[in-house]
């Protein structure tokens, strides 16, 4: 086997009760012995396989869910690497890949992404870009190769354009919500998001992530500028002003065309919203949605299944809501959190999920919406009369929680939708 300076990783392991610190040093074949060719690994992303039989899962918040499948080290003694592989979750836990360890990929630049695609390619070896793995069916997984740009993750730079716009030039790697943690600070932040804010810049804009709203487009269209990794023709520059047809098609690419590696994004300047909560039975919903598009810039619909409810949630400028002279009854609505989470809480008590003893019943009132309603699904996931109790307390819920509230854009376009496959 073939040894390089390699990073180590550190991982504790728990067998029988107690705890074990393994101390491992990754190698790699002898095929891919340059220096453009040493990959670099985030430690506790990827971790060798020993000979334990189990797998370890890795808790690692910069990305998807990861398992590395164990091995014998006899099994991996010749120069390929060790025979583990990759098990890569998506973000809900309905689709999972494992990919061999040597062919999962997290470069630390760009000229390691186009080293990379051009040894693929000369060996026809398949490599797709994964993100934070949040496709819902498995986008970007493929069993045969993936390559993660986790370590590009640099806000590069902010300019002001004009009073109202700016430009912000970002790595593909890194997370929306850490993009609009910066640009916060300098008064700027994005058009529109996604309700899920943890999704990496590259993939957020190659399956054109979008959020609510008739008139505001998905966010690709506020990209004018990126790079493009290719193994055929390096780093391809691509905007309005260059190659204008190309750059349409790559925006929203799906990592076919190429493994993005830059964006240049317009932005907005911080400013608040309203967001109104309320509930409407199925028929309403139906009847208002066309006038609730039209009067608002954000509208979500949540149907809950079983209950005769629709949640309607509505995002306005705070100067729209205050020409409609709603200001004041904006402004003196008060929603008592206790007693939006009671229905959650007292099914939790009956199911004995949480103790009736006191500080076991607070405790549960800090957990998040998504946080609660998932636990108790998980409780009996695939019994019908177990997640009817589940939706009528989340009914119950929504309706505690009609009102109003005013915060910063991000803050509210953003939500805890629930249904993120929790890590151990």
């Amino acid at each position: 086997m073939h040894a390089l300076s390699a990073p180590r990783f550190f991982m504790k392991h728990r067998l029988g009760g107690h705890t074990y610190n393994l101390n491992v040093t990754h190698s790699f074949p002898k095929s891919w012995n340059t220096p453009s060719d040493t990959r670099s690994l985030a430690p506790g992303v990827l971790l060798i396989a020993l000979t334990i039989s189990s797998c370890f899962d890795v808790n690692d918040s910069s990305g998807p869910n990861f398992q590395v499948s164990s091995t014998s080290l006899e099994e991996s003694s010749s120069d390929n690497l060790y025979s583990s592989a990759v098990t890569v979750l998506n973000w809900s836990g309905t689709h999972q890949v494992d990919v061999p360890t040597q062919f999962y990929f997290e470069p630390s630049s760009e000229e390691e992404v186009v080293s990379i695609l051009s040894r693929c390619h000369e060996k026809n070896q398949p490599v797709r870009p994964v993100g934070s793995a949040l496709s819902p069916n498995g986008l970007s997984f493929q069993p045969q190769g993936m390559i993660s740009l986790a370590n590009l993750d640099s806000i590069l730079e902010i300019t002001r354009t004009s009073p109202e716009t700016a430009l912000v030039r970002v790595q593909a790697g890194a997370k929306v919500s850490h993009l609009l943690h910066v640009l916060r600070e300098y008064g700027w932040t994005l058009p529109n998001l996604a309700s899920i804010a943890e999704q990496q810049l590259g993939g957020f804009v190659q399956v054109s992530a979008h959020g609510t709203g008739a008139t505001i487009p998905p966010v690709d269209d506020f990209v004018v500028g990126m790079k493009l990794a290719t193994p055929a023709k390096g780093v391809v520059h691509l905007s309005l002003e260059q190659d204008p047809d190309l750059f349409h098609l790559a925006k929203v690419g799906l990592g076919c065309l190429g493994v993005v590696t830059e964006l240049t994004l317009q932005c907005i300047p911080v400013h608040n919203l309203v967001e109104h909560t309320f509930v409407l039975t199925r028929n309403d919903a139906k009847t208002q949605i066309h006038t609730l598009l039209k009067q608002h810039r954000h509208v979500r619909y949540m149907w809950i299944p079983y209950e005769d409810a629709v949640v309607v949630v509505t995002n306005d400028s705070e100067s729209m809501i205050q020409g409609q002279g709603k200001l004041g009854e904006v402004s003196s609505e008060k929603i008592d959190t206790h007693k939006r989470f009671e229905p959650f809480i007292e099914l939790m008590q009956q199911l004995r999920i949480i103790d009736l003893d006191e500080n076991l019943v607070s405790s549960a009132s800090s957990m998040s919406f998504g946080d609660m309603r998932d636990r108790l699904i998980a409780y009996d996931p695939l019994n019908e009369s177990h997640i009817r109790r589940v939706n009528k307390a989340e009914a119950e819920f929504w309706r505690r929680s009609e009102g109003y509230q005013t915060k910063p854009s991000d803050q509210l376009l953003q939500f805890d939708c629930g249904g993120q496959v929790r890590k151990i």
